[in-house]
């Protein structure tokens, strides 16, 4: 193809350049600017997670110490598990210097998905030796993929994962099939980098405690060679140096890391051996489904949109041709094999789970294997047949995954805001507040049903303004008085109805925008939707 392409007149050649440049920077900045648009407001609402992470983040970056009393904690516990450190401290530092608000925390996501998508751009360029195409293909796949694009808006510290891993398989390449440097000290300064980031790596998300020793295994496994040994060494010395708090934190707190996986794996259940068997079989055909990979995903809809799978099918299709160009191919290469190892691994910890499978926070990585080993399809196309058929090949191909895209784009921005309204489960809280605040009441009380919602409470009070301090207090059988403003989710009502008490309620000003009206969707904020958050306010004197 090469030659081919020295055939061509020089002014030709230039030309290509500049449109590959042009392309690739109005791609990228698409890119941005989907994962930035309305991103305080898609999905409808924080989720509770987001609120109780987004509140413990808020206290250390106001005055290092969490909600428990604990200094600079190196695990904040939550209801339910701990939130992860790299994630809390980056958050910590954007709250600390942009100010604290939902667009912030959700930031925070955006900046690792971005990250991680420079890191797989980096090393698609050494891989495929700079194929302009190669780099728009997995621009515009890894830019908008349902996988990394829906968990990429919302503030769950999983992302981090994804930023952690493409970076060390960055410098895996680099370490492994670079040609070495004159400088030995730049070498080893690679090694080094590496080794911390795979051992830092176990402090982004519970499922890297076991995948990322399980890479530092393959890593031995696939490039054990006299040569490489002092290589290996290192990154091993550096991984576990990188561990030393986390063995520090597991001696003073037992049983702190390893009680949420307790309680959702059929491991630690009293069923027999042939039964657990048989849920780890069914977890890995659910994990490898075309339903969860191209149909509909998560059904979980915080994770997911219900629209489509994980991956694009043309993905999936390129994988596929990837998975047959290295496995049939005569010289097989050694980062190949690593990628394919880990491939394999990569939903593992989510396999040996049995709450909601299959889960796509616990196999992120698996749409981040697959999507690289789909550039391997890509590049096999490169080389097919003459350099005309393979224009054609290469131009369906990305119309069909543009095609893919857009669906996927239209559905998330017009039709899942009205879906996430359930899903996140905190529709208009902030304005809700900020009325009941404004109505000047004696006080504000707060129907804390469902459970754990308080932290929605406690955090958007930092996103409202009570300049007067109304004390709001969270009640689970709330006894409204006159004077008073009542907070609560619309699955509360008949709650309230007992009340003989005369009230004003408020609705939200939220209403469809012309978009959303020319494609039918329903007026989602009218129906009798328990997630809505309303406001109630008796008898209430300004």
């Amino acid at each position: 193809m090469n030659s081919e392409r020295a055939k061509q007149p020089l002014i030709f050649r230039v030309l290509r350049n500049i449109g590959y440049n042009i392309i690739f920077t109005l791609l990228l900045t698409l890119v941005i600017i989907a994962h930035l648009y309305q991103l305080s407001n898609i999905p409808v609402g924080l989720y509770r997670d987001e609120s109780s992470i987004g509140y413990h983040i808020a206290l250390i970056a106001q005055t290092g110490i969490d909600e428990h009393g604990v200094y600079f904690p190196l695990y904040s516990k939550v209801p339910g598990e701990s939130i992860n450190p790299i994630y809390v401290y980056t958050a910590a530092l954007i709250f600390k210097f942009f100010g604290i608000s939902e667009f912030n925390l959700r930031l925070t996501s955006f900046i690792f998905y971005i990250t991680a998508l420079i890191f797989t751009l980096l090393l698609v360029s050494k891989i495929f030796k700079k194929s302009k195409i190669v780099q728009i293909y997995t621009l515009l796949s890894f830019g908008f993929l349902p996988h990394f694009f829906t968990l990429s808006r919302i503030s769950f510290d999983v992302i981090s994962q994804l930023t952690w891993v493409s970076a060390v398989v960055l410098f895996i390449w680099m370490i492994f099939h670079e040609e070495e440097g004159s400088r030995l000290e730049l070498d080893y300064l690679k090694i080094s980098v590496c080794g911390l980031i795979l051992g830092t790596s176990v402090y982004t998300y519970p499922t890297a405690r076991l995948l990322s020793f399980l890479m530092l295994v393959s890593l031995w496994a696939v490039y054990y060679k006299r040569d490489n040994i002092k290589k290996l060494v290192t990154i091993t010395l550096l991984f576990f140096i990188a561990l030393i708090p986390y063995f520090i934190f597991i001696v003073n707190n037992p049983g702190a890391i390893t009680s949420r996986f307790h309680n959702i794996s059929y491991l630690y259940s009293s069923i027999s051996v042939i039964k657990k068997i048989a849920i780890f079989v069914y977890n890995v055909v659910a994990y490898w489904s075309p339903g969860f990979l191209i149909r509909y995903g998560d059904l979980n809809l915080r994770h997911s949109t219900g629209y489509g799978g994980v991956i694009f099918s043309i993905t999936l299709f390129l994988f596929l041709l990837g998975l047959v160009n290295i496995l049939f191919n005569k010289r097989l290469n050694k980062f190949s094999i690593f990628l394919l190892i880990n491939l394999l691994l990569s939903p593992l910890a989510a396999i040996l789970t049995s709450e909601g499978t299959p889960h796509a926070l616990r196999s992120l990585l698996l749409g981040y294997y697959i999507l690289l080993i789909s550039c391997y399809g890509l590049g096999f196309i490169l080389t097919v047949g003459d350099y005309y058929h393979r224009k054609i090949l290469i131009a369906c191909t990305l119309i069909l995954l543009i095609f893919e895209v857009i669906g996927y784009q239209l559905n998330y921005f017009i039709f899942y805001p009205s879906i996430s309204v359930e899903a996140m489960d905190s529709f208009d809280f902030k304005e809700s507040l900020q009325i009941a605040i404004d109505q000047n009441p004696k006080e504000i009380i707060f129907v804390n049903n469902p459970p754990n919602t308080d932290k929605h409470l406690k955090f958007y009070s930092y996103l409202v303004e009570n300049p007067k301090g109304i004390p709001i207090r969270m009640s689970e059988q709330p006894i409204p008085t006159l004077g008073s403003c009542v907070l609560y989710h619309r699955r509360n009502e008949e709650k309230l109805n007992q009340f003989p008490y005369t009230f004003i309620e408020h609705e939200n000003s939220r209403h469809l925008n012309l978009i959303e009206r020319l494609f039918g969707v329903a007026p989602w904020y009218n129906m009798e939707t328990v997630s809505i958050i309303k406001v109630r306010c008796y008898e209430n004197s300004k």
